[in-house]
């Protein structure tokens, strides 16, 4: 089941995409996208980000049911950190 959360969009959001982007695709995953939306996936677990004015929300599409929807939370939060 979808879920969606917020993080604090970062000052420098170009940055911290390109930050993201490697961390993701270092790590076996995919990920595309830009200043204003994109996707990711990795390790079974899909999802789309859109930035707004001032956060960026995070929608998990698809993960694995062993994951627990807090876990899968807390590592996109770090590569989005």
């Amino acid at each position: 089941m979808p879920f969606s959360f917020e993080i604090s969009k970062p000052h420098n959001i170009k940055n911290t995409l390109l930050t993201t982007k490697q961390k993701i695709i270092g790590g076996g995953g995919a990920f595309s996208g830009n200043e204003i939306s994109g996707r990711f996936s990795g390790k079974g677990v899909d999802g789309v980000y859109k930035v707004g004015d001032s956060a960026i929300l995070i929608t998990i599409t698809k993960k694995p049911a062993l994951y627990p929807a807090s876990a899968v939370k807390s590592a996109i939060e770090s590569y989005f950190s």
